[in-house]
């Protein structure tokens, strides 16, 4: 695809047959929005997707028109993406397409999509100590990203787990993916020493014997250690 910029280039764009995307910024074809955010992504090197576009990047979704960047500077208006002034942080690059820091994405998001895309994305085991490191990039969040975060259920794999969680924390401490031993259990409540399991159908129709060993096994572990082990289905 051939790329036309500069402010004496409108008058041979036009006569081409070019796209305009933005004053002083045309390509030979109209483009895909994975496309112009590399195009971008190369032309600009100091910007980055920002908001729902980066979240969508970051999820593996296909990208929207109009796209959101972010950039230390001022970009041109255009009806295919749309931009704001701040430095990212954490900038980097997901095949061709620039990115920064989920934190710093989500301060243009509404609050319960903030809530959703920080769950999905740092959800397993390692969620908590993902975020952590991230937050070395930011001296200090902003408001809305801190609401974010202590609204988010961070660390659990699935939606039932999170919905378990938010249910039982106005009532006691959770904690998500906890080692108990050698074991790891979805929910644990530590003060009252439950452990708790959330499964799904085709978890347990997949189940072999291996795997009903071990979950006895793990079963059998935690009620040795003082835990009441509990199970509920997704």
């Amino acid at each position: 695809m051939e790329i036309y910029r500069g402010r004496d280039v409108s008058r041979e764009a036009r006569r081409k047959g070019a796209i305009k995307i933005a004053n002083g910024f045309y390509l030979s074809q109209e483009p895909t929005p994975l496309q112009l955010a590399q195009i971008m992504s190369r032309e600009w090197p100091d910007l980055a997707l920002d908001g729902y576009s980066a979240a969508r990047r970051y999820l593996e979704q296909p990208l929207q028109f109009p796209l959101e960047f972010i950039r230390g500077s001022t970009l041109p208006s255009s009806t295919y993406f749309r931009s704001r002034r701040a430095r990212p942080k954490a900038l980097g690059s997901m095949d061709g397409v620039n990115v920064c820091s989920p934190l710093q994405i989500i301060e243009t998001m509404a609050h319960g999509d903030a809530v959703a895309f920080i769950e999905a994305f740092f959800a397993g085991v390692h969620g908590p100590s993902r975020i952590e490191a991230e937050q070395l990039d930011f001296r200090r969040l902003s408001k809305h990203t801190r609401e974010v975060l202590e609204k988010a259920i961070v660390g659990a794999d699935s939606k039932p787990e999170r919905d378990l969680t938010r249910g039982l924390e106005p009532h006691v401490k959770v904690r998500n993916n906890l080692k108990i031993g050698p074991y790891r259990w979805d929910l644990v409540l530590e003060e009252c020493k439950v452990a708790i399991e959330v499964d799904g159908y085709a978890y347990h129709n997949g189940e072999n014997r291996q795997r009903f060993e071990i979950d006895r096994q793990k079963l059998n572990d935690a009620v040795q250690r003082g835990y009441q082990p509990l199970h509920f289905t997704a």
